[in-house]
């Protein structure tokens, strides 16, 4: 059987991770670690004597965190969504939106309205595959 060695940890089951460990794996420092922790995002570790012992879910979450913030999330909107997820929210609920149509798709407006007003107001509205099409420069406007 492998033994677990402090530069090479092995995640999984019942593995516990130094913080050290845990900021080398989730890509990060020690420092964010502590700073997610103060501000709520991260649980604090299992303590064994003196020494904090993090697992799987710290790693996942941390993963998690990172991966957000490279998609452009702040620390708080991080924070809202795992406030709400912890809460069993959905994605409506947390934006506060009804559901989406159950084709998966954004719903298209009928002939006569969209978020806009009325499309009967709009004289230059054509159609173009389908879509209703506004022009936009004065080439579109020639072309109608």
């Amino acid at each position: 059987m492998a033994q677990l060695t402090t530069k090479e940890p092995v995640v999984g089951g019942d593995v516990r991770l130094t913080v050290d460990q845990l900021a080398r794996l989730a890509g990060t420092t020690t420092r964010n670690i502590r700073a997610f922790q103060t501000l709520g995002l991260l649980a604090r570790p299992v303590l064994q004597g003196r020494t904090g012992l993090y697992g799987q879910d710290h790693l996942d979450r941390l993963r998690t965190i990172r991966r957000l913030q490279g998609d452009g999330f702040s620390l708080g909107a991080v924070g809202a969504l795992f406030d709400a997820w912890e809460r069993g929210l959905t994605l409506g609920q947390l934006l506060g939106m009804p559901a989406p149509p159950s084709t998966g798709r954004r719903p298209v407006p009928d002939a006569g309205h969209d978020a806009l007003g009325a499309f009967d107001d709009w004289p230059t509205l054509r159609a173009v595959g389908g879509l209703a099409v506004v022009p936009t420069t004065v080439l579109d406007q020639v072309a109608s």
